[in-house]
Parts: C-alpha cells; sequence; structure tokens
C-alpha cells in the first residue's frame, strides 16, 4: 500500500506549491521557521538518508523486525526537530523538482530491487524510531511528506497574508 501510495503523495507535494511565485518559494514567514523551498529540500535530504540506509541494510541484515508506530508523522501539534537543517539559499521551482526527482531515484531503486515480502524479513536502524522492517520506510517517507504538505499549505498562508 505505501509503496504506491508515496508516488500519489509525491505530486500532492509538488502540488502544494508549483502555482508559488519563486520569492514565494523563498520567503519564511515573519512567525520563524522554514520557507516552502526549505521543507522541500528537507524532504529531498531525507528521503535520501532514508533510503541510503534502506539500501545498505538490506544487504547487511536478516533480521525480523517489528513495525514501529509512525503516526507521530499525523499528529501538526507534535513538534519534532530535524536532525538536520536545511540550506538557506533561494532556489528555483526547477532546482527544488531536481533535488526531488534525485531522491526518488533512491527509492525507485528500493523498490526496484526488493519485493515488500523480502524487505519485511530485513531491518533497519533509524536515529529516532529504532529497528524497524525496512518495508515501513515506504510508510515513514509518505507519512513524512504529507506532515510538510500541510506544512507547505500553512506556510503559504502565512506569506501571502495582507
Amino acid at each position: 500500500m505505501w509503496r504506491e501510495n508515496v508516488k500519489t503523495i509525491r505530486n500532492e507535494l509538488i502540488d502544494s506549491f508549483h502555482e508559488a511565485r519563486e520569492d514565494e518559494l523563498n520567503e519564511k514567514p515573519a512567525s520563524g521557521g522554514w520557507s516552502i523551498a526549505q521543507v522541500v529540500l528537507h524532504l529531498a535530504g531525507a528521503e535520501t538518508r532514508f533510503m541510503e540506509l534502506a539500501l545498505r541494510s538490506a544487504t547487511e541484515t536478516m533480521e525480523k523486525g517489528e513495525k514501529v508506530d509512525l503516526t507521530v508523522f499525523d499528529d501538526p501539534g507534535h513538534k519534532m526537530i530535524a536532525p538536520i537543517d536545511p540550506p538557506d539559499e533561494h532556489r528555483t521551482f526547477d532546482e527544488l523538482i531536481e533535488s526531488l526527482h534525485a531522491s526518488r531515484q533512491l527509492t525507485e531503486r528500493l523498490e526496484s530491487s526488493y519485493t515488500s515480502e523480502e524487505l519485511e524479513q530485513k531491518t533497519m536502524d533509524h536515529h529516532r524510531f529504532g529497528i524497524m522492517p525496512i518495508e515501513q520506510v515506504f510508510e515513514l517517507l509518505g507519512r513524512h511528506e504529507k506532515r510538510h504538505i500541510r506544512q507547505t499549505h500553512r506556510i503559504k498562508e502565512q506569506i501571502t497574508r495582507p
């Protein structure tokens, strides 16, 4: 299910900012926080880290792990601190799309290299959630992007208020 969902969610992400002007993509809300461009770069970087860990772990482990609870991503009131802040440099729409495309290639590589059944039998050690089945990385990716799609909508509202 999540393997297919991440494709739909990625389209929702792009839809959430595709009509924004370049200055809007790079504007931070007056209340502080990231710009839309920084959110997108954060997502591309996180996807790269998730998938590099999953791909590396898939070749190293053969143990079965229990699914972890990832519903924390569904609660916008639960503040989560990113381990790495995204760059604060001006970005164009095309640069953001290229970042998302590059990170997605790793996801596609994992998806095409292993079946769901194979990845259910292998684990990875995520810095926040601990030992989890590698197959669950697709859920992690999807829930993470959904959380930040909501954030891009909030940012757009904040920067377009008169």
